[in-house]
């Protein structure tokens, strides 16, 4: 294998372990939010900015977030999940729409002042825990739209440390080592060979004699082979010693000077 082959090799190894360990340590948690109520009247324009904040607040902090919306068309045929909060429900919840977390949230709106809760459940386990594993609770008085969503985005947050701190680190394994540097042996070996038989196929040129009656035949024969063992001697020795050289330079040293001699001195 040539050094550029062994270098092709060696990148198209490297950058798919690069590839598969973002996509084991990277994977996003998911999350759905079965329930998002609100209180004292809000109007739908007002429900879903408050809605998308507290969304948008997940989703920045890197969670995939199944809104009430999706989560409310993926538990139509269970309608029952949507309230229940049983360790049951959650486990079905979780294994239902694959995700590890559900946030519930109650909004109290009256007239300009807001009262959020939020609470965040666990769906792992034989028996997830019917408790929340982080409850949180925002309050806004006498807000304008953009500052009750802003503090939507303030609860998610809030959660969001809670959801980090819940969930077990996934060990990241360590690169694998670089190539062992190439041996230059086989190279100079392949050089020396090659210029022996190089050197062998100039003396049996030299051995040559004149043509005679008898000897004609068995000088050609000798003539054809000594060509042919020159040949093939001078294209493995200039074969090896290209291989020596590039291998030197990879490693970054110098080209060894008994081997190339040998190799040229024939």
């Amino acid at each position: 294998m040539t050094p550029s082959m062994r270098r092709v090799l060696f990148l198209t190894v490297a950058l798919g372990s690069l590839l598969l360990a973002p996509t084991e340590a990277g994977a996003k948690l998911r999350i759905a939010i079965p329930e998002f109520q609100i209180e004292g009247g809000a109007s739908p324009a007002l429900s879903l900015q408050l809605q998308d904040g507290f969304v948008q607040g997940l989703v920045r902090a890197g969670l995939q977030v199944l809104d009430p919306v999706d989560t409310s068309r993926r538990l139509e045929a269970k309608p029952e999940l949507g309230r229940c909060e049983s360790s049951l429900c959650l486990k079905a919840i979780g294994q239902l729409l694959d995700v590890k977390y559900v946030a519930r949230v109650k909004v109290e709106v009256a007239g300009n002042s807001y009262k959020m809760v939020g609470r965040v459940f666990s769906t792992e386990g034989p028996t997830p825990a019917a408790l929340p594993v982080a409850t949180k609770s925002k309050s806004c008085d006498v807000c304008t739209v953009a500052e009750a969503r802003e503090i939507m985005l303030r609860l998610a947050d809030a959660l969001r440390v809670y959801i980090e701190e819940a969930t077990p680190a996934v060990p990241v394994s360590p690169p694998p080592p670089p190539p062992a540097p190439a041996s230059l042996t086989g190279p100079v070996i392949g050089a020396m060979a090659g210029a022996l038989t190089a050197a062998v196929g100039f003396a049996v040129l030299a051995s040559i004699g004149k043509c005679t009656s008898t000897g004609c035949s068995e000088n050609r024969s000798r003539s054809t082979a000594g060509g042919v063992m020159i040949g093939a001697g001078l294209t493995v020795a200039a074969a090896g010693t290209y291989v020596t050289v590039a291998r030197l330079h990879e490693r970054g040293g110098a080209p060894p000077t008994t081997g190339i001699a040998i190799a040229f001195r024939w």
